[in-house]
């Protein structure tokens, strides 16, 4: 049976999809720890492509209400963990890889300038030392989430400008090329409205819901290798936190 959407609905199509999703775990149709059926069996029963069905598989991921297994399938979450992306520091670029997204990148600047006092201290380096700044439009599935612009220490990277950064992930030549691995980040997020220039990059009206994420990332040596700064769109993503009570006795 294929279902057919009522002419009432709202929304894209894959976030009705998600709805009557997410609507047969909520009534226990699917229970926990059952495995969906595959992709090809849900575009046949929705009528709808498998981008509208992967798009509504990784909102219900990113809720905590599904989880994906390597291998195996897709399941419903054991315990309904409401979580945010993968606990391990990750890229924007593996990260979508692992919400079944496809990313790429619209490169808006690309310099090297020195660093003001302040962005030198953020950084750990010398007031006025060459830093890389890269500007960029991240997509999924080629729609616009977030503005990043990045800072990365020139001394660190030499010849950052050689690749291809709509396709790279920074992550991954830091690693490959330089032999720089990421090991922890700070990330701090505030409430915020998007700018009018920010909005015509998001596809976005001026002044709708975003994030200001600032990140920080250094190395196993604990040193700093990238400030980035992100203006992301409040419609597209949902920042959801696990918390677990201390196991601590009470004293």
């Amino acid at each position: 049976m294929v279902i057919r959407f009522r002419a009432m609905s709202t929304g894209p199509l894959y976030h009705q999809t998600a709805e009557i999703l997410r609507s047969r775990i909520v009534q226990n149709m699917w229970k926990q720890g059952d495995r969906l059926p595959s992709e090809s069996q849900l575009c046949e029963e929705f009528g709808v492509s498998s981008i509208t069905i992967r798009r509504a598989v990784a909102t219900l991921v990113a809720e905590g209400l599904l989880v994906r297994l390597q291998g195996r399938g897709t399941f419903v979450s054991s315990d309904h963990a409401m979580v945010h992306g993968p606990p391990q520091l990750t890229s924007f670029t593996e990260d979508m890889r692992l919400r079944g997204w496809r990313s790429r990148a619209r490169v808006t600047a690309f310099r090297t300038e020195r660093a003001p006092a302040a962005l030198a201290t953020r950084l750990g380096v010398p007031a006025g030392a060459l830093v890389h700044v890269i500007g960029r439009v991240r997509l999924a599935d080629d729609l616009p989430i977030t503005v990043q612009t990045a800072h990365v220490p020139a001394l660190l990277f030499p010849g950052l400008e050689a690749h291809d950064f709509r396709y790279e992930s920074l992550y991954e030549v830091f690693e490959r090329n330089y032999g720089v691995k990421p090991a922890t980040a700070t990330e701090v997020y505030r409430a915020s409205k998007v700018t009018d220039d920010e909005a015509e990059l998001l596809e976005a009206d001026p002044g709708s819901p975003a994030f200001r994420v600032e990140r920080l990332t250094t190395d196993s040596t604990g040193r700093r290798v990238e400030l980035v700064e992100s203006v992301v769109r409040g419609d597209r993503y949902t920042l959801v936190l696990r918390l677990s009570a201390s196991r601590q006795p009470a004293r």
